[in-house]
């Protein structure tokens, strides 16, 4: 008869191995501040709805809209107005990253990445205005802009213009752009 000893062919415990080990998301450097006067909906997957005048701080940067959706999970926000039932929007969104104020009609923006895209964006660079109906922003601050237009004219319809057909602002600093027309 002979004796045999089973051996342990693995050589390690697999229950101890952790075969889900993912990466560990990267909690953001400041707390995100956020309140709203009508309403807030925390729903699943991480978002909550902001309803009413909704406001949003993280450092130095100020979002307000009448209607705020936030991905507590991905670091990021989508803003946007209302329009009543005559087609007027109010509430719409103004982002301020420091001092310079972004007005727009829709806008997404990652807090992590500091990066974010805007629709019908008019800001104020010197004594003119930047209007675009398409934008991103970068993680310098800076505004990329296709068909965009520079006006020194204050009205939703400008008088005059240069018609940037492509763009580049820093704001505070200079305003590079392609072929440019002027309207």
């Amino acid at each position: 008869i002979i004796d045999t000893v089973r051996v342990d062919t693995l050589g390690t415990d697999s229950v101890s191995l952790d075969t889900i080990s993912g990466k560990k998301k990267q909690p953001l450097d400041a707390p995100v501040i956020f309140e709203a006067s009508d309403s807030i909906v925390f729903t699943e997957g991480g978002f909550a709805h902001l309803y009413g005048e909704g406001k949003v701080n993280y450092e130095k940067i100020e979002l307000t809209s009448e209607i705020i959706t936030m991905n507590m999970d991905s670091s990021t926000v989508f803003a946007r107005g209302v329009t009543d039932s005559t087609g007027v929007e109010s509430g719409l969104p103004v982002f301020k990253d420091g001092e310079t104020p972004y007005e727009s009609k829709e806008m997404r923006y990652n807090f992590k990445s500091k990066k974010g895209f805007i629709n019908s964006i008019v800001t104020q660079q010197g004594e003119g205005y930047v209007v675009s109906q398409e934008a991103k922003k970068g993680a310098n601050d800076e505004i990329y802009l296709r068909n965009g237009k520079y006006t020194t004219c204050d009205h939703e319809h400008p008088h005059f213009y240069l018609k940037l057909s492509m763009a580049k602002i820093r704001p505070k600093k200079n305003a590079v752009f392609g072929p440019a027309q002027l309207v």
